[in-house]
């Protein structure tokens, strides 16, 4: 009733709230409702000098009736012999300095009117006085109404009759701020600033007469360094240390400083410690002083506490408060400096410590962040650059070798101090250059020569200081946030909220301990396959010598053995081969044949694939060594050592990741400013509101501050991706990284490895396609034949000998596409050894045992293995029977083309291969040479390969394999591509095998305009600095070359979609020129196959996408792990450790590994949003409506509060439980803070709830008129000690506004479980709807129950025995008064805040209303409606592109 009127009239009593305005009357009596008055009060006792001066009314019966001979004695008791010393009298303050109210300093007896026990003396109390006197005497209305009630009357400078209530004799004192309990605060920061100055002057005088000794570690040119270097050691006589030695000129962005460790310096570190220490000693006290627990040692015995009163004791705990904020923001600024501050600067040549610069590389950023998140990256530059914080700093140790060489390391480098540059450099070690001059190490390194490259280039191990639990913690704890909880923290300890203070320490202890234990666990994982020490035979001084891992050095000779351990370097064989397993590397699941590099002057030794079937590589497993002579061990040279083998940079990389600028993280940086700021103002309304600028006020302004910023806010982000990290692990996806996971929501780009990823491991042996010879007419091709028995007898010869394979025990290992072939024939291997190797005249050959087809047994007597740059091999085959030498060849079709007789090939030879490419085909073309019978066995194998392959080859046929799909592969990139992710090949294979699996797959898929119009570029033949694109015609079309202006014209009909689609593949070589010219960016997002690009090529591809928008890459961990590092989300379908430097890998080789991390990271990003917006409203509810509260300057109770903190823990951890939703949707959850949708959303629900919270408020005050229930039951905060704010709940306002405040923050948390995008909806939220509903039953029994136990927990609906038996009398109500928990006392006036039931079903309803109404808001407007507003009001410059 008249609720819109009551409305109104709040709203303008709001408004004149303001600064120049005062409070409003609802504050004040009145005259319609007189002076307040507290109902059924209990007079204290009254005490006298002499019984007869008791008054009569307040005398205890049994006092009044104790007449002489019996006397009163102080205990109240009535004897003729009064021993008063031995009593316990009831008139006495027991601790020195209090008195009894009203007591002068005249000495003398008290004795008391009546016993506490008896005292019964009830009376209604008037508040009369000024609300300052009632602040510092809050018993004083108390006290004049028994003197009014008993017709006495104390007098202070004689009183006959005080009071027995103890108060401090002398006034509060004033506020000092030079009183001695500031000067603790004061002597602490003025000690350790002094110290601090002491010691810049100190440092600054012995530094003065040194030169700046900051040097870059490229302080010269590399020839002139390298010149002083070979100089140094050519008078060492070394000469051979020339050739193999290198100083590299090191990173221009490095740069050193030398530090001494000075004894001063020390010592005033140590002061900072001990400060902090003391700081935190200091506020502690404080805090246990405020609950009275060094009540037995106060100095001045004037009070229950240290510092005397709660007044003077919280300005005390502001100002420590303030100054120990400072410190510790001063200590986190400095942080990284500390160390050289506390230092002495010396030169390099004697530095003791080196402070390492290193100029942050700028984040990989996407190109469409928005203008928010770039504003804030270049602001963040130039303030970086302003400030010289562009440079991370790391204190590194100098150590020295037993040699005397002084070094540091550095991110896992070795750093050694060369005299002629006075720096530090980095030294790598020469191998080669010629593969013959490998061979001339062959005799090994001696001792000498070892100890000084282990000096130069140190021990084989890869020197990275793993973190302990302790470093690892102060790391994460000593962020700036966490210092913004730990003082929130103290605050919340210090008045009267030390539970739910324990309780978010203990949540925000827990959430930074689990970031820890993921990155200790993920260090662990690295470094466990980072370093391993064994034994090792090594070739020193021309002897064999059993040596530690730990001590090869490059140019090393070693054994290589087959063994249980990893091997320990990188190597290359110069005598026999080896059988190895690299799955741990490459993830390639079968062994591989490594064989001798060749002893050739001319060719140039590369440690890059080109090498790679002669490199041994650190991390792999040797299966065999299979020696060149019986007897001879297998000899390697040892290439490179610790962080500089492949494994060792590629622990480095996960070591040292590059950094990645997410538009999360970048509006993270701004949404905690605006926070802050509005925080501030929070809180100087606050004050405003409350009426007062005293300390009281400045701890309900910093509660303020503290629930608009949240505490709990990084530690929810982290609960998220923890839930949604250990589901992933649950489905078999390891994650290394948590920030990955909301990352990967954002992923718009999947690029993918073929062979592995989007195909089976290796390839299927499909047939061979043999020519028909012909009498009159060049040969032709039959039809493919996949039974190997049906075959001619020379490609079934070709088949069993022309291959790699090898056999260790019963396992064929080479190979694969060998393998596969191989295994076709059914035939058995064995190597020569016996009579064999007798029989055959030579060693190393081996033998091949057909079964069946009635094919004799073959000898294979020498092979020469495959080599990129020919692109075939080639083998020696003896046959017994005929005693007869042939040479057969296999390899890619183009090569093999080229060395046969032309004779021998059908006219159609080329476009039969082209076709069988074009379905998907790997083709390999066989050959074959009859060698001259003149020609023996020991002149064959002495030939050189050239003379072998040198005329009369025959063309054979065509063998044909081919890369299967997986299974799901199709049905996974069609997932993707439905949620709209673009799906993009990165090879290493052909272009056209690219191009017809991308078909197969539906990378490549037809649309409403019909089949995709694809064009292949590759190098023009004739000018390799040309692209030519070949339009490659679907079945019944020919290939065309497509000039430019027709590709530029086709690109554009494309993008305007109304035509059909093109899709553009391109080989490696054409990348990188398209990529000189400029021209790839432009056509990156029409490219769908890039096809034979080198590992390099693919991370320069991943990152080109990455300017573009949030890319993932997937493969096996191989050839593309830097690929899987370079990307924003790399997926390793392969437990490989060189997965590990993906952020994620799987054990299932699914693709749906891809669908469901994309789930399950867009799921955790729209959860992460769903909780920060949620911590949001939980801080401006708490301090829009908290304004309200104040403006009436009432509050909720203690429990209330933990009701609101202690559900939003369970409440933010439940919503991080939604299931994600089943099928990728079409958009991505949005990752802007700041972005329309997030803004609009908080706004609305911000504005939704001030405006329930107002008519609630209304509500309550509607009940004043026409003689409602509420009328002359205002609070009247004039009477109120603000430190007691429990007390403040004990009323009306604060208990409608409460319950109105609780429900809002709960339903918020219901409003942002809202989603079924991204996340399985609100009904399959489970574990949110279990928590959800016991609070709102909760709420619910608070706001309508009658006055029982819980509600009386809460100060809720509840009152004194008195005040109900009143109610119940004046309101005919039948309330319990009776029951477990009823409070003697309450703090308002009418003893009680029971409200009728008829308006606690209003209020309850009304939160409903609320709850209903911000669920629309949310649902139709911010997801719907609103939604498509704000698209198209704030338009994003969105990608263009195609899934």
């Amino acid at each position: 009733m008249g609720s819109q009127l009551n409305l109104t009239r709040l709203l303008l009593l709001l408004a004149f709230s303001l600064p120049g305005f005062s409070k409003p009357f609802l504050h004040e009596p009145n005259t319609e409702c007189g002076v307040p008055t507290r109902l059924n009060q209990v007079c204290p006792v009254v005490c006298v000098r002499l019984i007869s001066q008791c008054p009569p009314q307040l005398t205890d019966p049994a006092i009044a009736q104790c007449k002489p001979p019996k006397n009163v004695c102080v205990d109240g008791s009535c004897s003729s012999s009064c021993n008063n010393k031995d009593l316990t009298p009831v008139c006495s303050c027991p601790k020195s300095g209090f008195v009894l109210a009203g007591e002068a300093s005249i000495p003398g007896t008290w004795l008391p009117c009546s016993l506490p026990s008896s005292n019964r003396f009830v009376l209604n109390v008037s508040y009369t006085q000024l609300q300052t006197e009632i602040v510092d005497h809050p018993n004083l209305p108390l006290w004049e109404s028994c003197q009014a009630k008993g017709s006495f009357k104390i007098k202070m400078d004689n009183p006959t009759h005080v009071i027995n209530e103890c108060s401090i004799a002398p006034p509060t004192r004033t506020k000092n701020l030079l009183a001695p309990e500031f000067l603790i605060a004061y002597c602490i920061m003025t000690v350790e600033i002094f110290i601090l100055f002491m010691h810049y002057l100190y440092k600054s005088s012995r530094e003065r007469n040194f030169k700046d000794f900051r040097r870059n570690s490229n302080p010269m040119s590399p020839s002139t360094a390298n010149e002083d270097r070979n100089s140094k050691f050519s008078e060492g006589g070394d000469l051979e240390m020339q050739d193999m030695i290198s100083g590299s000129s090191g990173d221009p962005n490095i740069r050193f400083t030398g530090y001494q460790i000075d004894t001063w310096g020390n010592i005033a570190s140590i002061t900072c410690i001990v400060t902090s220490f003391l700081w935190v000693i200091l506020l502690a006290v404080l805090v246990l002083d405020y609950y009275q627990v060094f009540s037995k040692f106060n100095f001045r015995n004037e009070s229950d506490l240290l510092f005397n009163d709660h007044e003077l004791l919280s300005t005390v705990f502001i100002v420590s408060w303030h100054f120990v904020t400072f410190w510790f923001l001063g200590l986190k600024l400095i942080q990284d400096k500390s160390e050289s501050y506390f230092g002495r600067r010396v030169p390099l040549s004697i530095a003791q410590m080196v402070l390492v610069e290193k100029k942050m590389v700028e984040a990989v950023a996407i190109a469409n962040m928005g203008y928010i998140a770039e504003k804030v990256r270049k602001l963040e530059n130039h303030f970086r650059k302003w400030t010289g914080a562009e440079f991370s700093v790391s204190m590194v140790p100098v150590e020295t070798t037993s040699g005397g060489r002084r070094y540091i390391e550095y991110e896992c480098v070795r750093y050694v101090y060369d005299d002629r540059s006075s720096t530090f450099l980095p030294y790598t070690f020469k191998v080669g250059p010629r593969c013959s001059d490998l061979y001339n190490r062959a005799s090994g390194l001696q001792t000498t020569e070892a100890h000084n490259r282990m000096e130069l280039g140190g021990e084989n191990r890869i020197a990275f200081p793993a973190d302990t639990w302790y470093t690892a913690a102060f790391k994460e704890f000593t962020g700036l946030f966490y210092i913004y909880e730990m003082m929130s923290l103290w605050i919340w300890y210090y008045y009267a909220y030390y539970y739910m203070g324990l309780v978010l320490t203990f949540v925000i202890i827990s959430s930074g301990l689990s970031k820890v234990h993921v990155f200790l666990a993920a260090q662990r994982r690295v470094l466990s396959m980072a370093n391993f020490t064994g034994s090792v035979r090594v070739l020193r001084n021309g002897a064999w010598t059993l040596l530690s891992t730990v001590d090869l050095v490059p140019g090393d000779v070693i054994e290589v053995a087959s063994s249980d351990h990893v091997f320990p370097v990188d190597a290359v064989l110069i005598d026999g081969g080896a059988v190895c397993d690299e799955s741990s590397l490459t993830g390639e699941a079968l062994p591989v044949v490594k064989f001798a590099v060749k002893n050739d002057a001319d060719l140039i030794y590369r440690k890059d694939d080109s090498f790679k079937n002669n490199n041994l590589y650190a991390g792999c497993f040797i299966l065999e060594a299979q020696a060149s002579t019986r007897g001879r061990p297998v000899l390697a040279l040892v290439t490179a050592t610790g962080a500089t083998t492949s494994k060792g940079k590629l622990v480095k990389d996960i070591l040292f990741p590059m950094q990645i600028s997410f538009v999360f993280n970048e509006h993270l940086k701004v949404v905690f400013p605006i926070l802050i700021g509005w925080g501030i103002i929070m809180l100087l309304l606050s004050m405003f509101f409350m009426g007062s600028i005293g300390a009281d006020s400045w701890f309900y302004g910093m509660f303020t501050i503290s629930q608009v910023l949240s505490p709990l806010l990084p530690a929810v982000l982290v609960i998220g991706q923890s839930v949604a990290c250990d589901r992933l692990a649950k489905k078999g996806i390891l994650c290394v990284d948590l920030d990955r996971i909301t990352l990967s929501g954002k992923i718009k780009v999947y690029c993918f490895d073929k062979t592995g990823t989007l195909t089976r491991e290796g390839l299927n042996y499909l047939g061979v396609q043999p020519l028909l010879q012909t009498a009159t007419s060049k040969p032709q091709f039959g039809s493919v034949i996949n039974e190997f028995s049906r075959l001619p007898v020379q490609l079934r010869v070709a088949m069993m000998t022309c291959h790699s394979v090898s056999m260790v025990g019963d396992q064929p290992v080479g190979n694969f596409v060998d393998i596969e072939m191989f295994s076709a024939t059914n035939a058995e291997l064995s190597r020569a050894v016996g009579e064999d190797q007798e029989e055959l005249e030579i060693s190393g050959g081996t033998f091949v045992y057909p079964r069946g087809n009635g094919d004799h047994n073959l000898i294979i007597v020498k092979r020469f293995e495959f080599v990129h740059s020919n692109a075939y091999m080639t083998v020696l085959v003896r046959d017994p029977v005929d005693n007869k030498l042939y040479v057969y060849l296999k390899g890619s079709f183009e090569k093999i083309q080229e060395i046969c007789d032309p004779s021998s090939l059908p006219t159609d030879a080329q476009d039969m291969a082209s076709f069988h490419a074009s379905e998907g085909c790997y083709v390999l073309g066989f050959a074959r040479r009859e060698l001259h019978p003149s020609i023996s066995l020991l002149e064959a194998t002495t030939m050189a390969r050239s003379s072998l392959e040198n005329g009369g080859i025959q063309f054979l046929g065509l063998c044909l394999f081919r890369n299967e799909l997986k299974p799901d592969t199709a049905e996974a990139l069609e997932e993707l591509r439905d949620g709209g992710c673009r799906v993009v090949m990165i090879t290493g294979d052909n272009v056209n095998t690219g191009v017809f699996v991308a078909k197969r797959c539906g990378m490549i898929r037809a649309t409403e305009y019909g089949e995709p119009v694809i064009l292949v570029g590759d190098l023009d033949p004739r000018d390799e600095t040309q692209v030519v694109w070949t339009h490659k015609g679907n079945k019944g079309e020919q290939n065309k070359i497509v000039t430019p202006f027709a590709l530029n014209t086709m690109i554009m009909a494309s993008r305007a979609g109304t035509h059909r689609p093109l899709e553009l593949a391109v080989t490696g070589k054409a990348f990188n020129v398209l990529l000189q010219r400029g021209q790839m960016r432009d056509l990156l997002f029409e490219t769908r196959i890039f096809a034979r690009m080198s590992p390099d090529d693919k991370v320069m591809c991943v990152r080109l996408h990455m300017e573009k928008a949030i890319t993932a890459m997937c493969g096996d961990g191989g050839n593309d792990a830097g690929a899987l590092k370079a990307a924003h989300s790399g997926i390793a379908l392969s437990e490989a450790e060189s997965s590990v430097v993906a952020h994620f890998s799987s054990r299932e080789r699914s693709l749906f590994s891809c669908v469901e991390l994309l789930r399950e990271a867009r799921c955790a990003l729209d959860i992460s949003f769903a909780s920060y917006k949620y911590l949001i409203m939980y801080g401006e509810i708490l301090a829009l409506l908290g304004l309200l509260q104040y403006y009436f300057t009432v509050n909720m109770s203690q429990f209330m509060w933990v009701v609101i903190d202690g559900t939003t823990v369970p409440l933010s951890w439940a919503l991080t439980k939604a299931l994600p939703a089943q099928r990728l949707a079409r958009t991505r959850p949005t990752a802007r803070l700041l972005g329309p949708e997030t803004v609009i959303s908080i706004v609305g629900q911000i504005i939704i709830n001030v405006i329930f919270g107002i008519i609630a408020v209304a509500m309550l005050f509607g009940e004043r008129d026409n003689n409602g229930w509420f009328k002359c039951k205002e609070f009247y905060s004039q009477f109120v000690d603000l430190r007691k704010w429990w007390e403040l709940a004990d009323n009306f306002e604060g208990e409608v506004t409460g319950i109105v405040i609780v429900f809002q923050i709960v339903h918020s948390a219901a409003v942002n479980n809202i989603g079924n995008v991204y996340r399985s909806g609100f009904w399959r939220n489970r574990v949110f709807l279990a928590i959800y509903s016991s609070i709102v039953v909760l709420l619910s029994a608070l706001t309508l129950a009658n006055p029982n136990t819980i509600s009386c927990l809460f100060r809720t609906n509840c009152g004194t025995k008195d005040a109900l038996l009143r109610l119940n009398s004046e309101t005919g109500t039948n309330y319990a008064t009776e029951f477990l928990g009823i409070p003697s006392s309450y703090y308002s006036f009418e003893g009680h805040n029971v409200m009728p039931y008829q308006f606690r079903v209003r209020l309850w309803l009304l939160c409903m209303v609320n709850l209903i109404v911000l669920v629309l808001f949310q649902w139709v407007f911010v997801l719907g409606l609103g939604r498509k507003i704000a698209k198209a009001r704030w338009p994003l410059t969105r990608l263009e592109y195609r899934t």
